[in-house]
């Protein structure tokens, strides 16, 4: 019974120096270091054409921010679903077009359906291509982290096996591909673009 006793005795002795010890605040000020911040309202609209009979596995989405910047998102859909509302888009990591980057896309995306149903014996063809991305692809973070910006890319070919439009979302570690099979699909896509750049 002693032993007991002393056993509760020494618990509560331990119990109660702990909790009466101070604990150190290894707390460092940077208060003084030069920090930035930043606060940016962007308003959304993912474009739609509702007379047109297709849809994209890519969202055309007009945004502003601030009440001041106007530009265009191009992002890939969720789960390789096509895309028919806002929410359908994946707006983690989607790729920015000035208004005249969209212009030039417009005019690369016509040129292309109207080479669609151009033929080619085995030795000729034509192609074109399209690339947007950031002119720093690449920004060191810490010695082990790195920040990756993703790049926007377009392809047309049209030679002796027939045309194809192909679309390429390069998030470095992952790929995206999506391919356009009909002439009609990049006038869509054109048409988006426009309807994007005039809102």
């Amino acid at each position: 019974m002693k032993t007991y006793l002393l056993s509760s005795s020494a618990l509560f002795l331990l119990f109660f120096l702990q909790s009466c010890s101070i604990e150190p605040i290894l707390y460092h000020s940077e208060a003084n270091l030069p920090f930035i911040h930043r606060t940016t309202k962007t308003v959304f609209k993912n474009i739609m054409d509702e007379n047109s009979k297709y849809s994209l596995q890519l969202g055309v989405i007009s945004a502003v921010d601030n009440d001041t910047l106007s530009y265009v998102l191009l992002a890939r859909s969720k789960n390789s679903l096509y895309v028919n509302d806002l929410t359908d888009c994946d707006l983690s990591n989607p790729i920015p077009f000035t208004i005249e980057q969209v212009k030039e896309f417009i005019i690369i995306l016509n040129s292309s359906a109207d080479r669609w149903d151009s033929k080619f014996d085995v030795n000729d063809g034509i192609g074109y291509e399209f690339m947007v991305r950031s002119k720093i692809p690449i920004i060191q973070l810490t010695k082990n982290g790195d920040l990756y910006y993703s790049s926007f890319k377009y392809y047309f070919q049209n030679n002796k096996k027939g045309p194809l439009g192909t679309i390429l979302f390069d998030e470095i570690l992952f790929h995206y591909q999506y391919k356009l099979k009909k002439s009609a699909e990049l006038r869509h896509l054109s048409k988006l673009l426009s309807i994007a750049i005039n809102e």
